[in-house]
This record gives structure tokens, sequence and C-alpha cells, in this order.
């Protein structure tokens, strides 16, 4: 029997200026925040991460993660996602363990390779592909139980283990993120599955089958600009002006990463472009069941990612969310 389609929402913890207040206040009513959600029938968590970002995005998934685990029963937690190449693998695997065994079995592995150079420039490394091929190797072998001698291009290790080993029987599922070629193919081989855009589903599941394996082996959480910024209230117009200038400040800070990439996927604009350019998406209960449902007809998605947008009273958060548990999450059980 499929299981239900968890939901969840992703948190990057910035601290933007105009909305700023104490960290020690953010981080705790966020805590207090997922155990709200885990209370009306959310499933999932995802936790974000960038480095040196002025107003403060995770630079600590893994940790902040542990946090969740021990104010939470039944969520499931992941990073969302996560950047390899600024872990060093043994360490990885050791954090995610403990973590495993802090939730009770409910931790999962969400990574992709990062995409910004100054963040690479401050670790001191450059060939991010290669390099996360290789921690995810690693950390997959350590999770069965090797005591591990490696000899790689980028580690070189002798007698490696990971102990205590995770929670869950044969280790924390691997979901690996992409917007390339070069990542669907990481996906397909390292990974258990994908977390990105349902839009990629082809291109990931056509790797799955270039890796030689089955097509029943793919999996995939929807994670994607199209669907992340989703807000579903009974007056969606009303809904709209009141998050989009918090959405507005997420989406233009991507924007300016991507600017100049052969990749780009969002592009600068005003507030009034953003709230006419569906980016984020404000709908009724009923549409946003239809929309989900036509998601999952392009894709066989197992969870799916909503924002909280930085800055935005968690308490106002709260009761769109409780709109979402009551009269969206019941069509998907």
């Amino acid at each position: 029997m499929t299981a239900p389609l968890r939901f969840g929402y992703g948190f990057d913890m910035r601290n933007p200026p105009q909305w700023e207040k104490p960290w020690a206040d953010l981080y705790s009513e966020t805590l207090e925040f997922i155990e709200h959600l885990e209370n009306i029938g959310f499933g999932q968590v995802w936790l974000a991460e960038h480095h040196g970002i002025d107003d403060g995005y995770m630079p600590s998934p893994v940790v902040f993660g542990a946090g969740v685990a021990t104010r939470t029963t039944k969520v499931r937690i992941s990073q969302g996602v996560g950047l390899l190449p600024h872990y060093h693998p043994v360490r990885l695997a050791e954090d995610l363990a403990v973590m495993d065994i802090l939730s009770g079995g409910r931790a999962e592995f969400g990574m992709g390779i990062g995409y910004l150079p100054f963040e690479a420039e401050a670790y001191g490394f450059g060939k991010r592909g290669k390099l996360a091929d290789e921690i995810i190797e690693i950390v997959r072998r350590l999770w069965q139980g090797e005591a591990l001698d490696y000899d790689g291009e980028f580690f070189q290790l002798k007698g490696a283990r990971c102990t205590p080993l995770p929670c869950q029987e044969g280790g924390i599922p691997m979901f690996v993120g992409g917007t390339a070629p070069a990542g669907f193919r990481r996906a397909a081989r390292f990974g258990d599955g994908f977390i990105g855009p349902v839009e990629f589903w082809p291109q990931y599941l056509e790797e799955v089958k270039q890796a030689g394996k089955p097509e029943s082996a793919a999996r995939i959480i929807s994670m994607s600009y199209s669907d992340m910024w989703m807000l579903v209230a009974e007056d969606p117009e009303k809904a709209l002006d009141e998050m989009a200038p918090h959405a507005y400040y997420q989406i233009n800070t991507y924007a300016e990463w991507q600017e100049g990439t052969d990749w780009a996927v969002m592009s600068a604009m005003s507030l009034d472009e953003f709230k006419k350019s569906g980016v984020m998406r404000t709908m009724t209960p009923d549409d946003c069941i239809a929309y989900i449902k036509g998601r999952q007809q392009e894709a066989p998605i197992e969870a799916f990612c909503m924002q909280v947008p930085s800055g935005f009273p968690l308490d106002r958060m709260a009761e769109y969310a409780e709109t979402f548990a009551s009269k969206v999450i019941p069509a998907f059980r």
C-alpha cells in the first residue's frame, strides 16, 4: 500500500533587517511552530543551508535538525537542501546518525552540491561535483557498518567507522538534489531518490534506467520554486498582499545569486511584478487540492515541500497552516 503524501514546510531561518528579532527568539519560536505543525498533521520539515549570508541564512541544518528531533515525535527531518561539499564525510555520517537516533528513526539526507562561488571559496574547495560523489559514497558505506579504507581524489581514510549506526535499517534515506544533468545522474547513481522540481522527474528517471536500476527504485520529493511559495486561504488575494513582501525578499535574493549563470530560473523583479508573476501561489483549498493532484500525475511524489517566508510572523503562518491541514491534507489520506 502506498504511503500517504507527506506535507511540510521548509525553513531557512533568515532574519531580515526589516523584520529582525533576537536570534534566540527566532529559533525558539520556530521550534514551537514546528511542534504545532506536527500536532495539526504535517509530516515533514526541511532545513535549508547557506553560508556567510548577511541575514543569517541557516548554516547548520543538521544541528538545527537535532533540535527539532528532541521537540517532536512524528515529523521526518531533512536538510532542504544541505550543501554536501561543506562536510567531511565521516563527520556527516556520524552527525546524521546521531540525529536519526535522537529522532527515533525520522532523519532524512537531503543534499545538493551548492552553486555560490563565495561559499566554496570560504571553505576552500573547488570541484564540487566529484567531491560530492565521494562524500555520498563514503557516507553510504559507513552506514552499512564498514570499517572503511578509502583512497579517493579528495579523501584518504583508513579504518573509518560510524558508531553508533543510524536507527533506520540500511541507513538514512538519501535524496540528492540538482537542477542539471549531472545532478540527476548523481541522484540516480548514488542516492535513494531525487529532491527537487517535479518537472525534472523524466530526466531523473532516465538516469535511473541508465544506472541499471528498475523504474520502481526511483523516488522523488517535490521541492521547487513553482510549489514552495504556496499559500492556501479562503481569501487568496488578501493572503497574497500579506505574505508577498516576505516571499519577494527571498525570491529576489535567489535571483541576485543566479544572475549571469546559464541555468538561472529566477530573475529580479519589483514587488508589484512579483505579485503578478504567479511565482507565489495563493489559492483556495479546493484549487490547491486539484493542483497537487495534478502534480501527482506528473511524478509519484512522496512528500511536498512548501516554504515559510523569511520574517513572516509565525502566529499568522500558523493560521494559514491550520487551513491547509484541515482542508487540504485530508484529501490525500
